[in-house]
């Protein structure tokens, strides 16, 4: 059931902000209110984490090789080069701060209170996974002395290890809450304000150790945990976490992929935009080069693997070229900017909801713990249902509802071999070990195999999280040299490193402005997240 968040969106456009001198966005004006109860807090801050994952996505994709600089546009600079300045991708820090910032006041103003502890679990899940985006971006971070306002202006840094470890225990403590109350749907009150999972406790509890799996996998033999093990009887996400609060065609309210990728609430399309064109690395995953993947690649791009490809840096007449409005948008209709027509793939509509975690790297994480013998199960059952549910997620409309046929042909032409079936797709790449798990013989093709799948998951949803997973494992396998089709590594790179890509991005201006003398000494060229290779 649909139920409209009126209060959510007046955040929309957040304000540049640093951690250490951030009070509560409700108590920053004298004559407003300044008091605000949890379960009007708790639905902001779900929808803003939800609404950050197009400038984190941003940040990685174009690392990863998910897109590049489109012909016929000059002067792209870091995007390019890899020479990050303090001033690249700053928001990512102020706006995740933020949110944290609602987090711990609704953890802080629900903690022993019987009639929230809904929302403190669910407080303490979110708190989770955006500590997580921070330190997987920036490695150590302000965490035990943060979100305290003007009683603490500079914030230590902890180390990334001892925060993860953190997480973990939080989560545990929100997986055992939730489980307590049950699998249903939990009181009134939560259900009105869950924007996520309509106040399903199981579903909740099952979002937070599917992230615990996702921190113990990083940070095992790093991070000494409190606790590696999981319930079996709360399990893991079968289905894609997606917020919908209901996002809609009107200004500040639009589904926030739609509103950076397609077009503006007036139809005006995105121009930006138009300027990025795919990879012709990423490509090799759909055109047959490594994989054969029409399906998936009709409902990424907009002429499927005959749209324009290009490599990063490479800036000749020849490039290829960005299309309008984006070359990620996929509709049914003649004109693109009739932009109330249903759509399936990435961009499916300004009132589509917006995907925090997909279902597909849910599985592909048990995948991987599967051969690691963290988790019990059949990692090749878990990597044929993350293939699957990569393939029904972009198969999803605007609605969240998928075809009965299980296939584009409604709103797309595709091959006739190809109906876009999993099953059809398992068979025509049978030959190839990243597709037939089979194939995979040694506990490192395996993994290569999973990472590589999720890689292709979640191509321009996640870019940050494929980005992440590259540099912890090395997958998917880039080789020497600068053959387009063999890299995604800018051919004008100007990192030091061996590899010739940058290893993070700068800690952001405003903290060497004022925390500077607690920002960690970096180079984005060597210094590491404590998990990558």
């Amino acid at each position: 059931m649909k139920r409209i968040f009126k209060y959510i969106f007046g955040f929309s456009m957040l304000v540049s902000v640093y951690s250490c001198k951030k009070d509560l966005d409700i108590n920053t004006n004298p004559n407003s209110v300044t008091v605000a109860t949890v379960d009007l807090v708790l639905p902001n801050a779900i929808v803003a984490t939800a609404n950050s994952m197009p400038a984190y996505n941003t940040m990685g994709a174009q690392q990863v090789g998910y897109f590049t600089n489109g012909g016929g546009v000059s002067g792209w600079g870091g995007i390019i080069s890899y020479n990050w300045n303090t001033g690249d991708f700053a928001g990512l820090w102020a706006t995740t701060y933020d949110i944290l910032t609602d987090v711990q006041y609704v953890i802080a103003n629900s903690e022993g209170n019987a009639t929230y502890k809904e929302f403190n679990a669910a407080a303490k899940t979110l708190k989770a996974y955006n500590y997580a985006l921070l330190v997987d971006t920036y490695n150590d971070v302000p965490y035990s002395e943060a979100l305290q306002g003007d009683s603490k202006l500079q914030p230590k840094y902890d180390k990334a290890t001892d925060i993860y470890k953190s997480l973990v225990d939080l989560l545990d403590q929100s997986i055992t809450t939730f489980k307590a109350a049950g699998t249903g749907v939990g009181s009134k009150l939560f259900v009105t304000a869950d924007p996520l999972f309509n106040g399903n406790l199981g579903k909740w509890a099952a979002f937070a150790q599917t992230l615990k799996l996702r921190l113990v996998l990083k940070g095992t033999g790093k991070v000494t945990f409190t606790n590696t093990t999981f319930d079996s009887a709360v399990g893991f996400l079968t289905e894609d976490a997606i917020v919908q609060p209901v996002y809609a065609k009107t200004d500040n309210k639009q589904n926030p992929m739609w509103n950076a990728w397609a077009y503006s609430a007036s139809g005006t399309a995105v121009g930006a935009a138009s300027q990025y064109a795919p990879s012709a690395y990423i490509m090799t995953f759909y055109n047959g080069i490594k994989l054969q993947d029409a399906a998936r690649a009709k409902a990424v791009y907009i002429s499927g693997t005959a749209t324009p490809t290009n490599q990063l840096g490479y800036q000749n007449s020849d490039a290829g070229r960005g299309q309008a409005p984006s070359s990620w948008f996929v509709s049914a209709t003649a004109s693109p900017s009739a932009t109330s027509a249903a759509k399936v793939g990435i961009l499916k509509g300004p009132d589509a909801g917006q995907p925090i975690l997909l279902a597909a790297d849910s599985y592909f994480l048990q995948a991987e713990a599967n051969v690691k013998g963290l988790v019990a199960g059949t990692a090749k059952n878990n990597f044929i249902n993350g293939i699957a549910s990569s393939f029904k997620y972009l198969y999803k409309d605007n609605t969240g509802a998928v075809p009965s046929t299980y296939n584009l042909s409604t709103d797309i032409t595709l091959p006739v071999a190809n109906q876009g079936d999993p099953a059809k797709y398992l068979i025509a790449n049978a030959a190839s070990p990243l597709a037939n798990f089979d194939l995979a013989l040694t506990d490192d093709q395996k993994l290569e195999a999973i990472i590589t799948q999720k890689y292709v998951a979640l191509n321009m949803i996640f870019g940050h999280e494929a980005w992440n997973e590259y540099r912890r494992t090395g997958y998917p396998k880039i080789l020497p040299g600068t053959a387009k089709n063999d890299t995604f590594v800018s051919i004008v790179s100007e990192s030091s490193a061996a590899d010739k890509l940058p290893t993070r991005i700068q800690y952001p201006a405003n903290e060497f402005k004022y925390n500077a003398a607690n920002v960690p000494a970096i180079n984005k060229y060597s210094s590491k997240i404590f998990w990558a290779k």
